[in-house]
């Protein structure tokens, strides 16, 4: 009975440490091989993690062991390794695989026909396999390299060939493979960046590389749109989407910096962003930097009570005996408040839009789509379940995909093809399904007029600014217009609909500027939405820049990046109120007739519609009642 009861506490005491610090996911940070080799001693560390636990607490490390072609020293990896397994953090290794910073290049990679930079590589993941079960790869793992070497070997192919077959040979026989074989359970992880569009350019193949290694970290560093990446945030979730869709639960986490972020509030979002994904684990980069305090500048939102409230986070903090709040306090406060809401949201659930690996064309239009409030995810098949497809021109890389469209029209589908879609299609088979033509020419409109299924039509509506859209023609009769712009007398269209056997296909016109999607006026963008939306619930009313994330479960999230509290509504095909996941409020909705998009047939049914209001830099997430 006693060694039942002794084996019983310890089963629950072994639970009580696996939970973690939050419930729905862990919270980790990444330490360099400088801070590994500056704090150097147990003792050190004591003193370091004594102060910044008091503002961030954490469930793992990332220990590096290489960065700049510097070794983290044995003595101060032992040394960080005895004290974090102390604690009962759990640890890993990490790895940057870059070479000597920056010396002709703002990032410069090892060059991977060189022998000498290969014995380096194969060295240093030797060395760190033999400490550390599992290993993740900082995302310098690229190559730009364009010395000679690599200009004889790469001969007639393109960059993009030569690299990609040059970094999947080098990761299998330098990296997994002789990990593998100094430790058979160490997992070796690529954590890929931000820049997902032009990959292939610089070698990361994301039909092979995911699987080559043994998984995925994903680099959700959106930081502040006018930096020189120009990011939009919502890529923060849905890369995580993307690369979770290429390699089911073999992407382990999201990973985010300080970088250009400008406000908390910024920094704050790609993190909660990052989590709404649905990832299990969250790193910060990096240990020291979250050391540091953070920026306190004027936040003119901060009187509409942001979701970062930062006058709580310091009287927090100051119970802490925290004087200083710093950038891991940051953290820590938007994790506590989003993990209070995301136990309650299920599986994501969204539109999924078709990228053939490697394929490019309209470059991170995606989250641009999301940043306008569609609930878009990138799939590198083309879907075979689900009524609605979205194609971006990256999809036209696709061999099959007339044929894939056809079958899916036919069985009753909806297709929604972007304006650089049916252009790279149209000389291509396209005009078999319905007649557009890209005529090259360009249009400076300001004005948009939407348009019901029975002919009604809206008022004329001012653009936010003037914007450029290329000018498609079309046969009257074959096809018409859902929404319409207009300029000076002359009109073209902005979404556009034709139908195919059972199905409907849809052509969206993108400005020439992408983020003047965010110029367009609510309605034309309540029509978009809702007509990409044929599988959810559920979908969003409104201004633009507030994203919306639904799930499988009848719950759903929305982010507003607005400066100014924003009213949003929710048009619901079930259900008669929401409760907000957070508070438990219930809030009714009312009703109004249903009103079906172009293509789809009349219903004798109403829907109910729930208006609530955002605070700015801030998220809601809600439950259909």
């Amino acid at each position: 009975m006693k060694k039942v009861l002794l084996f019983t506490i310890a089963l629950m005491l072994s639970l009580v440490a696996l939970a973690g610090q939050y419930r729905n996911f862990r919270a980790t940070a990444y330490i360099m091989a400088g801070d590994v080799n500056r704090i150097g001693t147990v003792e050190n560390w004591e003193k370091s993690y004594a102060e910044f636990s008091k503002n961030l607490k954490l469930d793992k490390v990332y220990i590096e062991t290489f960065r700049d072609m510097t070794y983290s020293e044995d003595k101060a990896l032992e040394a960080a390794i005895k004290f974090f397994r102390s604690k009962g953090i759990q640890i890993s290794g990490g790895i940057t695989y870059n070479w000597r910073g920056g010396v002709r290049q703002r990032w410069e990679s090892f060059c991977y026909s060189n022998p000498e930079h290969l014995a380096i590589i194969k060295d240093v993941i030797e060395r760190t396999a033999a400490l550390f079960d599992e290993i993740v790869l900082d995302d310098y793992y690229f190559t730009n390299c364009k010395d000679d070497l690599c200009i004889e070997a790469k001969g007639d192919q393109s960059w993009g060939e030569f690299r990609s077959d040059l970094l999947d040979r080098v990761a299998r026989d330098y990296i997994v493979g002789p990990a593998h074989k100094v430790n058979p359970k160490c997992k070796v992880i690529v954590k890929y960046p931000n820049w997902y569009d032009h990959f292939y350019g610089l070698g990361f193949d994301l039909k092979r590389g995911p699987f080559t290694f043994d998984g995925v970290y994903t680099g959700t560093e959106t930081r502040d749109h006018t930096s020189e990446q120009h990011l939009q945030a919502y890529e923060s979730y849905g890369i995580i989407r993307y690369f979770e869709n290429i390699r089911p639960q073999h992407n382990f986490g999201g990973w985010v910096d300080t970088g250009g972020a400008s406000y908390p509030d910024l920094f704050a979002e790609q993190l909660w962003l990052t989590l709404l994904a649905k990832t299990p684990e969250i790193t910060l980069f990096n240990y020291s930097g979250m050391t540091r305090p953070f920026r306190t500048i004027d936040r003119p939102w901060a009187k509409y009570g942001p979701t970062l409230d930062l006058d709580d986070l310091r009287a927090e903090s100051a119970k802490r005996g925290v004087t200083e709040p710093t950038w891991g306090r940051v953290a820590e406060y938007a994790y506590q408040k989003i993990d209070a809401v995301l136990g309650a949201l299920g599986n994501p659930k969204s539109i999924p839009a078709y990228k053939p690996f490697n394929a490019e064309g309209e470059e991170f239009l995606h989250n641009y789509m999301g940043m306008a409030g569609l609930p878009v995810e990138i799939v590198p098949e083309f879907p075979t379940e689900g009524n609605m497809v979205l194609l971006t021109e990256a999809a036209a890389a696709d061999p099959n995909i007339l044929a894939k469209m056809k079958a899916h029209l036919k069985k009753g589908g909806d297709i929604m093809v972007t304006s650089g879609f049916y252009a790279a299609m149209q000389d291509k088979g396209i005009k078999g399904i319905f007649e557009m033509q890209a005529t090259g020419r360009k249009a400076l409109i300001d004005t948009v007029v939407t348009a019901g299924p029975f002919g009604n039509r809206g008022p004329a509506l001012k653009t936010e600014v003037p914007m450029t859209i290329p000018v498609f023609t079309y046969f009257t009769n074959d096809s018409w217009e859902m929404i319409s712009t207009l300029d000076y007398g002359n009109g073209w269209p902005l979404l556009h609909h034709s139908v195919y056997s059972e199905g409907n296909i849809y052509v969206w016109i993108i400005p020439d500027n992408h983020s003047h999607l965010y110029a367009l006026p609510a309605p034309a963008l309540n029509l978009i939405r809702k007509t990409a939306s044929r599988d959810l619930e559920v979908y969003m009313e409104g201004p633009s820049q507030v994203s919306f994330f639904n799930y499988d479960n009848g719950t759903f999230a929305v982010h507003s990046f607005h400066n100014e509290p924003v009213e949003v509504s929710f048009v619901l095909t079930r259900g008669n109120s929401l409760s907000d996941i957070a508070s438990g409020a219930q809030i009714n909705g009312e009703k109004r007739a249903f009103t079906p998009v172009n293509g789809h047939p009349r219903e004798d049914r109403q829907e109910t519609v729930v208006k609530v209001t955002v605070p700015p830099h801030s998220f809601r997430a809600f439950r259909i009642q």
